[in-house]
């Protein structure tokens, strides 16, 4: 062993963290393999479980932003505060279910997928409108896939992947995912879950269209080498992540150099945080 005069303090605790054994959370173990099914099933492999957790701590060439990464470790983690969090409290009758939709368990999958007070279903048309300019196929989406979208691919008929295509694909669903979350917390807090005051479809589609615009103009604001040194993007591959939307056959004209979708109101932004 090491001598204790010869250790630093990060160091002695790091080897008393090693030498805790973890028990695995039950319910992180249904979670992850959810996600790793999933991967299995679009990729054709099953990664190592520590890879999604990696993938989330590096988020590499800036395709997954910090506060999606933040709500993926926790959705693996079962630990968002819906559902079946609230059984076992006083409050369960009140928190657990989704009345709107009489649903016994507003689950993660049910917000994303199902619920009609998050507007999900005019989101997820605009993310597949959005991904048919591509002329790619747009898979059949189940809450696996959102759990590791970190490790999805998107397949060339050859099997190679294509890393533009997937890189779009993954910023797509993080970011669609996530704006469908912050309006049910809007809407279940804020809001206290009036029915009668759900987001209007003309404040969800502009929010969704400037999500996508200011990701796009972060993609090429980051693409600044004088800037960014090191640390910026392949231009190569943002071009190839954006360029495959043929923007241009739909009437739309993009500033490839600002990464400015003209005429979508994209550019727009409203008034808030997170939107």
């Amino acid at each position: 062993g090491a001598r204790l005069s010869a250790l630093s303090q990060s160091e002695f605790y790091r080897g008393v963290r090693q030498l805790k054994v973890q028990e695995p959370r039950s319910r992180t173990q249904r979670m992850v393999e959810q996600a790793e099914l999933a991967i299995e099933a679009m990729n054709g492999y099953r990664p190592h479980p520590s890879k999604l957790w990696l993938n989330l701590k590096q988020r590499k060439h800036g395709t997954l932003t910090q506060k999606w990464c933040a709500f993926n470790w926790k959705a693996l983690n079962g630990a968002h505060k819906v559902g079946e969090f609230w059984k076992h409290t006083p409050v369960s009758d009140r928190y657990m279910p989704c009345t709107s939709c009489n649903a016994p368990v507003e689950s993660l999958e049910h917000i994303i997928f199902e619920c009609r007070m998050t507007n999900q279903e005019l989101v997820w048309k605009l993310t597949k409108d959005l991904w048919n300019r591509t002329s790619a196929t747009f898979p059949d989406l189940n809450l696996g896939i959102v759990l590791g979208i970190s490790e999805i691919d998107i397949k060339r008929e050859d099997g190679s992947t294509d890393r533009g295509l997937t890189r779009l694909f993954r910023i797509l669903i993080s970011e669609t995912v996530y704006l469908i979350w912050l309006l049910r917390c809007e809407w279940r807090i804020s809001r206290e879950a009036d029915p009668m005051r759900v987001h209007p479809a003309s404040e969800v589609t502009a929010r969704w269209n400037a999500r996508i615009g200011r990701r796009m103009r972060m993609d090429w604001n980051l693409t600044n080498q004088a800037i960014h040194k090191t640390r910026a993007l392949n231009k190569s591959l943002v071009q190839r992540t954006w360029n495959r939307l043929r923007l241009s056959e739909t009437g739309i004209t993009v500033n490839v150099s600002e990464g400015v979708l003209v005429g979508s109101g994209a550019a727009e932004r409203l008034p808030g945080r997170n939107r």
